[in-house]
């Protein structure tokens, strides 16, 4: 019911790229966000679809329960994990058009939104992070399966990936724990290795209060010199030459798929 109201309050307090001052947002919602562009490859999504219906039982440790060991099939995750393709579409779309050397994705489930990236630039090299040793290895043959050699799929908690991590990135998804003390502890890690000009995406910022709390609490950061805010991903950027300024966008119709 508070996402619903959330929802509301959003689409009537969102511009559109005609409200927007800026002209780096200006072009980013003119000629990425709006522009509904199919993906590179339709397959992608037509092989997510599949797994909805894949019986086949993955065994992994649940992060989200305490670290226990869970099995549950491969459609349980395409069908309530899995990200949806209007936003998976958005994510390949920011790739494509921001053009990333380096991507880190947190959060790899079964591979679909890495997989939407790595093919927007095959080009680019991506790691992906997800504690849970099952759909690490899940994902890791989807990856090779759609010719995506681009992507390194690692099983790691996230804290572990920072403490050994020496890398930088242009681009860094952060689908994870959705509350409020690990997202700004994961953020406070993260602006570290994020390069001047990269863009950091949160996803679900508006899941529940803390994420909502967290969200305020980043755009306020003065290391942050951009955000945006399209309801279901908050994306900051670093170093950008502007004043520091927050956008609150609204997005087509299909973002009341969440519903």
């Amino acid at each position: 019911m508070q996402r619903a109201i959330d929802f509301i309050g959003h689409l009537f307090s969102s511009k559109t790229r005609h409200g927007t001052h800026s002209p780096f947002i200006y072009a980013l919602i003119e000629d990425c966000v709006y522009k509904q562009k199919p993906l590179p490859e339709r397959e992608i999504k037509l092989f997510f679809e599949t797994l909805k219906t894949n019986d086949e039982l993955i065994t992994g440790a649940d992060f989200g329960n305490g670290g226990r060991q869970v099995t549950r099939p491969i459609s349980h995750y395409a069908k309530t994990s899995s990200m949806l393709d209007f936003q998976a579409n958005l994510l390949c779309r920011f790739v494509a058009y921001l053009k990333p050397h380096f991507i880190l994705e947190l959060g790899t489930n079964i591979g679909k939104s890495g997989a939407y990236m790595a093919s927007a630039n095959r080009d680019c090299r991506m790691i992906t992070i997800d504690a849970n040793d099952g759909l690490k290895c899940l994902a890791a043959k989807h990856f090779q399966y759609l010719e995506l050699f681009n992507v390194e799929c690692r099983a790691q908690t996230f804290e572990t990936f920072f403490n050994e991590n020496n890398d930088s990135f242009d681009f860094i998804f952060l689908d994870g724990n959705h509350h409020y003390e690990p997202t700004i502890e994961y953020y406070k890690s993260l602006k570290t290795i994020v390069n001047s000009g990269g863009a950091l995406v949160f996803h679900d910022i508006y899941y529940n209060a803390g994420m909502k709390k967290a969200w305020a609490e980043i755009k306020r950061d003065q290391d942050v010199s951009v955000s945006l805010d399209l309801f279901f991903f908050g994306i900051v950027w670093f170093g950008k030459n502007q004043a520091k300024e927050d956008f609150k966008i609204r997005f087509p119709k299909p973002l009341f798929r969440l519903f």
